[in-house]
């Protein structure tokens, strides 16, 4: 296996464990103030921490940190509105699925998302075509995702 893949995997997996942390933090904080005004706050917030870090970074490599072309500027405005629906979509989930079936299925909703995404070339990476081993994949996902409800 090549080591940028290894490296790859490693850094996913450490993504995915801040995510279930981060899902579980914002789950419990919209158990108490509720699931959209979590999405907003963990948002602004969030976006005041990059703001200082951008803010130092300017001071080390000058203000090109701040230019980018006007098609990244859109993209940029549009991932930063669905950050808020999937931060508010944790919250309010994970409070009715329980984490580990929450993000499962989250998971298999991401999972379907980049099936689509790879397959018409989207992505950074030339088309990967739909294939049996691929569906059976999600199909696998979806399994775990009924295993992991809760059953009362």
């Amino acid at each position: 296996m090549k080591t940028t893949l290894i490296f790859g995997i490693l850094a996913a997996l450490a993504t995915g464990v801040a995510i279930g942390t981060q899902s579980t933090i914002s789950s419990r904080i919209g158990a108490v103030i509720g699931p959209v005004r979590t999405g907003m706050l963990v948002n602004f917030t969030g976006g005041i921490v990059a703001g200082l870090l951008l803010l130092g970074f300017t001071v080390f490599q000058g203000r090109s940190v701040w230019q980018m072309p006007t098609p990244v500027l859109i993209l940029l405005l549009v991932a930063s509105a669905l950050g808020i629906l999937i931060i508010t979509g944790v919250s309010f989930s994970l409070q009715l699925t329980g984490v580990a079936a929450g993000l499962a299925t989250i998971i298999l909703g991401q999972m379907v998302a980049s099936v689509i995404i790879d397959a018409k070339g989207w992505g950074a990476t030339a088309p990967i075509p739909v294939t049996l081993p691929r569906v059976l994949g999600l199909l696998v996902i979806a399994a775990g995702v009924f295993l992991l409800l809760p059953r009362k």
